[in-house]
């Protein structure tokens, strides 16, 4: 979906529109969950669900690097037990080893200890069972939800159970200046007192009041004013940011680290799982096993295994980054003349041009159009055979490294194409937008117009500093200065469109002739009209009968809510918001409302 949106928006079929990607991650970690029904569906298209079967990435291949340093773990017989789990190659001695840290008996009291489970129902009991356990009070904390919140975006429970004494993880970092949490820190509450929830840091011995945390669930949608990406917080959840953490599965657990945990990996049943849980620690001897690690226990997806095995060798590595530099480099020089974006923001300013109903001289304007149209395709000729000259001197640069050659064509190309886009494209629709200054009604046409400037002074910046082996190709002291536009269209009177329809309407023209004749809806020509009924200057007659009239206003008087949408509902779409617009003015006018 990103590789064909970015090649929709940047009109380039290169993958990814010709955006350079880096993906990052851990893939010997749990796999992408694949409902059935999602599966039956998927499997028609691709080889499998991991990422690097996407179809983009099937056509340009990834250079896969693996980075070793390692931050979690220190000890480094822990850090070669869990890189031999990685890739499923124990034998029989880290079996050994790893299992010496079996005791099923092992409960972890008073020494914040957290139960790694293979499934939900397991943390559940587990969570139930301790809870209980307890002897203090059960307080219950319940969250808010404003908006729209689904149960499963929920970040803990909707109703919070807790009671003095209660293992709890934080499950939101710290949003305050003293960041003394962080999402996955395990702590013990230490006291309730109605609303207010106190836990102790076993580390510190300190004691903290816990704030209420919000959760937002944004959605974001296009503001089409500002052509921009706004975001919409559509729903929020308030609650305390804890979670009882006697246990959590392993699926949970991901991302997070544990000092001290008990791991019940026997049941696991995905690829990654056991490798996981024993990762989330950062020591060996942190680490109680419930369950025995056995090989039946052991899951490797061998999809992932042959993946990265295509791990690129240091120098193998350095040849290739040279070659693709190389490529990069020739690619971003070639694409600064291809000017197809520059015909496309002329049949765009053709475009608007045509459908622009009140702009003066609309013929002559359009005219202007078509002729920068047929500059841009000229200048479009010259660029394609320089591209050609480019492709060739590139090509020898392959086999001789000289790069004398480029570099001149490039600054003597630059300069030129330059000043074909300034005095044939630029300077002229300037003067154009210039012309148009103290004419009415054109606030939007000249934005659109003002905007495609943007874009084609866009093109002359990048041109303008454009560099290659880190050296200008254009002189710095040569460069143009972007002229600001500022445009004044004269203002439009005040009600002077209600006033032009009033004006058809006393000439005798039907309501729908109006709207046919104006580019406008019967409903908005009613409430332009309207507005003069509740002034008393166009008599309700002319529109509505005594008997409709009366109908609306005993539906008005009788409902409690008395907007124009309600009345219509109510009314059973009998009469046009605009019908009901001149009824309700009519009404105010009479004072009978």
């Amino acid at each position: 979906a990103i590789d064909t949106i970015l090649k929709v928006f940047r009109k380039n079929k290169k993958p990814f529109g010709g955006v350079q990607a880096l993906f990052i991650g851990d893939l010997y970690q749990l796999p992408p969950v694949v409902k059935d029904a999602e599966k039956l569906l998927l499997d028609n298209y691709y080889n499998s669900p991991f990422f690097f079967d996407a179809k983009v990435l099937e056509q340009s291949p990834l250079v896969y690097i693996e980075l070793k340093k390692i931050y979690r773990q220190s000890e480094q017989t822990f850090i070669d037990l869990l890189n031999k789990l990685r890739h499923n190659e124990l034998e029989e001695e880290d079996f050994y080893t790893l299992n010496k840290r079996y005791d099923p008996t092992f409960a972890g009291k008073d020494k914040n200890y957290i139960t790694l489970t293979t499934h939900n129902h397991k943390a559940d009991v587990i969570n139930a069972d301790e809870l209980r356990k307890l002897k203090t009070k059960l307080f219950e904390f319940k969250g808010q939800i404003k908006g729209e919140f689904g149960d499963k975006q929920l970040p803990t429970d909707m109703i919070l159970q807790l009671k003095e004494g209660a293992q709890v993880m934080f499950v939101k970092n710290d949003s305050s200046p003293e960041k003394k949490y962080y999402n996955g820190k395990i702590v013990v509450v230490s006291k309730i007192n109605g609303e207010e929830i106190y836990i102790r840091f076993s580390d510190t011995n300190e004691e903290m009041l816990v704030a209420h945390e919000e959760w937002e669930n944004i959605t974001y949608k296009l503001n089409k004013e500002t052509n921009n990406i706004d975001e919409d917080v559509t729903g929020t959840f308030m609650q305390y940011p804890l979670r009882l953490a006697w246990a959590i599965t392993i699926h949970k657990s991901q991302g997070l680290t544990f000092e001290k945990a008990i791991i019940d990996a026997g049941s696991s049943f995905a690829p990654g799982q056991v490798y996981v849980a024993l990762s989330r620690c950062t020591s060996l001897d942190g680490i109680v096993l419930h369950s025995r690690i056995t090989e039946h226990a052991l899951h490797t997806e061998a999809r992932i295994a042959t993946f990265t095995m295509q791990e690129e060798k240091e120098s193998t590595l350095q040849h290739q980054l040279q070659q693709e530099k190389f490529k990069y480099e020739s690619e971003k020089l070639i694409s600064m003349f291809k000017w197809q974006r520059i015909m496309d923001m002329m049949y765009e300013f053709e475009e608007i041009t045509l459908l622009s109903k009140s702009l003066p001289e609309q013929a002559e304007a359009v005219g202007f159009a078509k002729l920068l149209i047929d500059k841009a395709k000229e200048q479009k000729t010259v660029a394609d055979k320089f591209i050609i000259q480019l492709d060739a001197i590139l090509h020898e640069m392959t086999l001789t490294g000289n790069t004398s050659s480029l570099k001149e064509r490039l600054k003597k190309g630059i300069s030129y194409f330059i000043k074909l886009l300034y005095e044939e494209i630029v300077v002229p629709r300037e003067n154009y937008l210039k012309s148009l200054g103290g004419k009415s009604k054109l606030k939007k046409y000249i934005a659109a117009v003002i905007e495609i400037e943007g874009k084609c002074w866009q093109k002359i910046f990048e041109l303008q500093d454009c560099t290659y082996d880190e050296g200008n190709l254009f002189d710095p002291s040569m460069k143009l200065k972007k002229t600001v536009l500022q445009i004044k269209t004269a203002k439009v009177e005040k009600g002077a469109s209600s006033k032009e329809s009033l004006a058809y309407f006393l000439s005798g023209k039907l309501v729908e002739e109006i709207a046919g004749i104006r580019n406008m809806t019967v409903s908005t020509i009613e409430g332009h009209l309207a507005e003069f009924v509740k002034t008393g200057e166009l008599e309700i007659a002319r529109f509505l009968s005594i008997e409709q009239i009366e109908k609306i206003k005993k539906t008005y008087q009788s409902s409690e809510e008395r907007t124009t949408t309600i009345l219509k509902q109510l009314l059973k779409d009998e009469f046009s918001y605009g019908e009901l617009r001149m009824a309700i003015n009519h009404l105010l006018f009479k004072k009978e409302i």
